[in-house]
């Protein structure tokens, strides 16, 4: 019997092993490793935010990233430019790639960061977090920011969605 628990319990060490390996290997993260972004001391989690708090990018963190891996980070405005005519959909506020560790350094811009500034309405902002097969050296930059498809960006650069964080930014009073 007791020889008998040993195997198991080496079996089952050895199983959470691999399946931390293949987390580290894709990239994947579990809740507990959430995707977390903030802007200032505030941690974002679909409130209301201001234009001064998001005028610089936020500091990005995945507690269980691996150092061994890459990211993206997309930031998109799908209200732009207003919640109501939503014309320019999916406006595009920043692309970072190639970042790596549990907070997301060592990246380049692909887009530089575009605080929000939503002329008029309350717009809900998207930060999502994808997972990188390779660096990201032939990327090409949106020609526009209007009506960028965060979905064909992550399809033509073979990236998986891990996390998203929302928040809100009002426009301002005239």
């Amino acid at each position: 019997v007791k020889m008998l628990s040993t195997r198991l319990l080496i079996m089952t060490c050895t199983i959470a092993g691999a399946y931390a390996d293949s987390r580290a290997r894709t990239g994947e993260l579990s809740n507990a490793e959430k995707f977390q972004v903030m802007y200032d001391s505030v941690l974002v989690d679909d409130q209301m935010l201001s234009r001064d708090q998001t005028s610089k990018p936020p500091h990005i963190a995945a507690p269980g990233a691996s150092e061994f891996h890459l990211y993206t980070v997309i930031m998109y405005d799908p209200d732009a430019p207003s919640p109501d005519a939503p014309i320019c959909k999916d406006w595009v506020h920043w692309i970072y790639t190639d970042a790596n560790g549990k907070h997301l350094t060592g990246g380049k811009d692909l887009l530089t960061y575009n605080g929000p500034t939503p002329p008029e309405g309350i717009h809900t902002y998207h930060i999502s977090l994808y997972s990188q097969v390779a660096e990201l050296a032939d990327a090409k930059t949106p020609s526009s920011r209007c009506k960028f498809s965060p979905s064909k960006f992550a399809l033509d650069n073979r990236l998986t969605l891990i996390s998203t964080s929302e928040f809100k930014v009002a426009a301002s009073a005239a």
